[in-house]
């Protein structure tokens, strides 16, 4: 947003322009990032699965049921299941990042547009 407003400095943006923004922005962080997820989901498979399975096994010491967690790592350990798990993570990454970034975009521009009024 604010190398937005220092390349356009007379436009003063609404909230809803500044949400629009912020989620476009939002949306290529998380293209950014998935990008890279794919590539270690594509090229270095078992190292992600060994990596999600180690933090999903640690979660029967918080009290989590074993017979779940168990059913979880048997999923992870065919290539659908880890498929959906990244993809599961994919999609809860996207709403964070264009969900936040939204909410930034229309915060920032309605305080720029309150300390420009003064």
């Amino acid at each position: 947003m604010a190398l937005y407003h220092r390349r356009a400095p007379n436009v003063v943006l609404t909230p809803a322009r500044g949400a629009f923004v912020g989620a476009a922005s939002g949306g290529f962080a998380f293209l950014f990032s998935a990008l890279l997820i794919i590539a270690v989901l594509v090229y270095r498979a078992d190292d992600l699965r060994k990596a999600v399975a180690d933090s999903v096994s640690q979660f029967s010491g918080r009290g989590y049921d074993p017979d779940k967690i168990q059913q979880t790592l048997e999923l992870l350990k065919t290539p659908q299941g880890l498929s959906l798990f990244v993809g599961f993570v994919l999609f809860i990454m996207c709403v964070i990042f264009i969900v936040g970034a939204s909410i930034g975009g229309a915060w920032y521009s309605a305080w720029v547009r309150k300390r420009l009024r003064r």
